[in-house]
């Protein structure tokens, strides 16, 4: 139905935190800004609330070595006592990270994010308690 040759957009839309950083720079969509806001949104339901400090610490990801993963899960839900839990908690939030990395051609397609989810493995070499979010990202964006 559209002229993907032409353009009338003037503006940016889409909700505040949510929205690509790139977009807000280039004001070109592209099927990564959906891959970021798909991260946020990863991150916001694991959290509780939306991640907007840790999105800010993104720019210098040394900053998220002090912050663990159990520090930043939803309080208000019990913390994991199953092992597949576990396991499942550290996934979503390496597959958050991936999609939230700084540069959009290192993320993630959504087809990929789905084949993670649908049969990706994640054993825990390390407890959960002690997972740094920098690990969560550095996992994703060193192995692709």
């Amino acid at each position: 139905m559209l002229d993907l040759e032409s353009s009338n957009r003037t503006m940016i839309v889409g909700t505040c935190g949510y929205v690509a950083p790139e977009l807000a720079y280039t004001l070109v969509v592209t099927e990564k800004c959906d891959v970021y806001s798909f991260g946020v949104v990863a991150l916001e339901t694991l959290m509780g609330e939306h991640p907007e400090e840790e999105l800010s610490w993104l720019s210098s990801p040394t900053s998220l070595i002090n912050t663990r993963l159990i520090d930043v899960l939803d309080n208000h839900l019990p913390l994991p006592t199953s092992q597949l839990v576990a396991q499942n908690l550290v996934r979503i939030a390496t597959l958050a990270f991936a999609c939230l990395n700084p540069q959009p051609k290192s993320q993630p397609t959504m087809k990929e994010v789905c084949e993670e989810f649908l049969c990706g493995q994640t054993s825990l070499k390390i407890p959960l308690r002690m997972i740094s979010l920098l690990q969560l990202g550095n996992a994703y964006w060193r192995q692709n």
